[in-house]
């Protein structure tokens, strides 16, 4: 059996019966953290210049924007831009409907843009997944434990492909979000419309062709849109190869297909059957939730900073450098050394330390212009110095085997932090489920308010007990402006 057969066999089949005990813990938080930081991030430039490109309805249905035909076919399939013949979806949580395809979209970009949403796969998950699949459910009606069963189908579907690759994809300069999520948004989406294998391997050869994003745009708008154009084409792809559009059989592992495409050297496995589920990969990786609104590939150097925030914070004037070790492959993601805007900022490891030490803190509070451009911080990051290693965590290759900073002051004595191998919010060193519904609070209480905000985390917290997902079961209230 090919790998495409496997896959679609595997991802046809499953059902919430018959996925493993614990499964459900891990989608919870994704889709609980995922919701939270699209209400925070959506009011940015990036949210509101691709929610202008899209038709846009009023709750009452009422189009808000016309100068693009109706993308209900009308014949029973989708459009041009996917919307699902059975209605629309809710954007940002109440701001209108959409077609699922260009929700999916806007909300993904909205969950990603400040760069809070959790990770995992070498990639972030949820912020493809969740969005695909709210817009799908709400608008076929779907339950919440059909909704579980998606999630898993796309996270082994994207953990099976990545993990066949030697090489990491940050260095060869593809953003795995928007490469294997496209992919994995197909296989999910595929799932929850409940499509046989045949049109199974459809999706996934159709998403093979809609599938790309580049390491170069991190710290761009074009990154958050980068993700929302995974959670779209995913989407449409299932959508389409529902409504019987078709695509090779072999997309992914053929050698001129996506697995060998992105793997220049070719140290990809391309023969061998699927192994998904074979073990859980979402049970044994999990997910990684983020405690800082930045490039999780700097986390564990702000872990190591805020160490020796206290310490510093007597003689920040007679700092004379400040050394982080960290990864080669994390380095490379880590773009500005001199960041003067908080795009910039949330891919400056320099930025993330100098704040860690400066303030004792790194939250959405310093994610500011005023703050990131402000002379003490400016000041401080121009003292940072990056080694690298080449070494590999083997547990986690797209990283170093430990992170560290040291301090060194004028008189030549220095601080030096405890190594950090696994950021605070790593799947294998978990927030407490108190601290995730802290940072969810912090997201949404400020645009929702608090009994709203509280509504809405228990309609997430026991989502898989809804019969029909929509935003006013979810929340219980208008979660509207």
């Amino acid at each position: 059996m090919t790998l495409t057969e496997g896959l679609a066999g595997f991802i046809a089949g499953l059902r919430h019966e018959t996925l493993p005990a614990g499964a459900l813990d891990v989608v919870r938080q994704g889709l609980v953290d995922c919701v939270g930081v699209m209400f925070a991030g959506r009011d940015e430039e990036v949210v509101q210049i691709v929610l202008r490109q899209v038709r846009l309805d009023d709750l009452a249905g009422h189009a808000t924007r016309v100068d693009y035909a109706a993308c209900d076919d009308g014949a029973g399939g989708t459009g041009h831009t996917g919307r699902s013949a059975s209605g629309l979806a809710t954007v940002l949580g109440g701001r209108g409907r959409a077609c699922t395809g260009d929700a999916a979209m806007v909300n993904a970009v909205a969950a990603h843009v400040l760069d809070y949403d959790d990770t995992g796969l070498d990639g972030h998950p949820s912020v493809v997944l969740v969005p695909a699949l709210l817009a799908l459910a709400e608008s076929r009606g779907a339950s919440g434990a059909a909704l579980g069963a998606a999630y898993v189908a796309g996270y082994e579907t994207w953990a099976e492909l990545i993990g066949r690759d030697g090489d990491k994809h940050h260095g060869k300069g593809w953003h795995p979000t928007a490469v294997f999520g496209t992919v994995a948004a197909a296989a999910a989406a595929a799932n929850l419309l409940q499509l046989d294998r045949a049109r199974c391997a459809h999706a996934l050869g159709i998403a093979a062709s809609m599938a790309g994003g580049v390491v170069a745009n991190f710290g761009s708008m074009t990154k958050s849109l980068q993700v929302g154009l995974a959670a779209r084409n995913g989407l449409f792809a299932a959508q389409l190869a529902a409504d019987g559009l078709s695509a090779a059989g072999d997309a992914l592992e053929h050698k001129a297909g996506l697995l060998h495409a992105v793997s220049p050297a070719g140290r990809v496995r391309l023969q061998g059957p699927s192994c998904a589920g074979a073990p859980w990969q979402i049970l044994r990786q999990g997910l990684n939730v983020k405690r800082y609104p930045i490039c999780y590939a700097m986390h564990r150097a702000v872990d190591a900073a805020l160490q020796l925030h206290p310490a510093v914070q007597s003689r920040l004037a007679r700092i004379a450098r400040i050394e982080v070790a960290i990864g080669h492959l994390q380095a490379g993601m880590l773009r500005s050394a001199r960041p003067a805007t908080v795009l910039d900022a949330k891919f400056s490891v320099q930025f993330g330390v100098a704040a860690g030490l400066l303030g004792g803190r790194v939250g959405l509070g310093e994610m500011n212009e005023a703050f990131v451009s402000s002379e003490p911080v400016q000041a401080l990051l121009r003292k940072v110095q990056v080694t690298t290693t080449s070494e590999r965590d083997a547990e986690d290759p797209l990283f170093s085997p430990c992170d560290s900073v040291r301090v060194v002051f004028d008189d030549g004595s220095s601080l030096d932090s405890e190594p950090v191998q696994r950021a605070r919010g790593h799947a294998h060193n978990p927030l407490a489920p108190h601290e995730l519904a802290d940072k969810f609070r912090d997201c949404v209480t400020p645009v929702l308010g608090q009994p709203a905000c509280e509504a809405l985390l228990a309609g997430l917290s026991g989502f898989e007990r809804i019969d029909k997902l929509s935003w006013a079961a979810l929340a219980g209230v208008n979660v509207g402006d």
